[in-house]
């Protein structure tokens, strides 16, 4: 909590107009989203990260830790009213490392999509709703050891969620905001068996699993936010 009320307070000191609640700039462009508006989101963790340390004069002074809205992940909104939108969030990981003869290569997908609703009469709105999430992910294993492969195909992994989330930003520039959210969630995630060949001999195959559960509370990385 201490974390996200700094964050916020700064969000407020970086703004131009920090004494000033005005729904309109000088030039008569409207701060807040508007019907019919888009908004495309991003994660600023470095930008906090620097201006958490000039608060503290210290290089330890980190960024809340990211957690729904992380690298890779993009947040996209429309407006079908001033104060609701439907959300659509994205976030795609594909990865080879190598090592010697050994490499390791997968991917991690998660889509979702939601609603939110929106409170606020000034440039300090607070928001909250909720998601839908479908995930799917697969990894595979292989080293050599002079003339032995062995490999390993994880199963397809398949997850289904709902996720609530509560949070506020800051509109800085018309239209540009920045802010952090809670979120809590439930999955159910469905895990096929692995497969492991090694030269020579019979495919052995692993189990099945599964889980169900609620995920904990947590503050997501401060994001930036583009209304258009």
């Amino acid at each position: 909590m201490k974390n996200l009320l700094m964050s916020l307070f700064a969000i407020t000191v970086v703004s131009v107009n920090v004494n000033g609640q005005e729904l309109k700039s000088k030039k008569g462009e409207s701060y807040l989203p508007e019907k019919g508006d888009w908004s495309i989101g991003f994660n600023a963790d470095g930008i906090f990260s620097y201006v958490g340390n000039a608060f503290n004069g210290t290089l330890g002074n980190n960024a809340p830790s990211v957690d729904f809205q992380s690298p890779g992940t993009f947040v996209g909104k429309k407006f079908i009213t001033a104060n609701t939108a439907y959300r659509a969030t994205a976030n795609l990981a594909v990865g080879t490392t190598k090592s010697g003869d050994n490499t390791n290569s997968g991917f991690d997908v998660t889509v979702g999509l939601g609603k939110e609703w929106r409170k606020g009469k000034t440039r300090l709105q607070g928001y909250y709703g909720a998601d839908g999430l479908l995930s799917l992910s697969s990894n595979t294993t292989k080293s050599v050891v002079g003339v032995v492969t062995t490999e390993t195909k994880s199963g397809m992994g398949i997850g289904f969620g709902v996720q609530g989330f509560m949070g506020a930003e800051y509109f800085i520039f018309p239209k540009i905001s920045m802010g952090a959210q809670y979120t809590y969630g439930l999955q159910v995630f469905s895990q096929a068996a692995s497969k492991t060949t090694v030269t020579g001999q019979p495919t052995v195959e692993g189990t099945k699993s599964s889980s169900f559960g609620l995920s904990g509370v947590g503050v997501t990385s401060i994001n930036v936010n583009f209304h258009f």
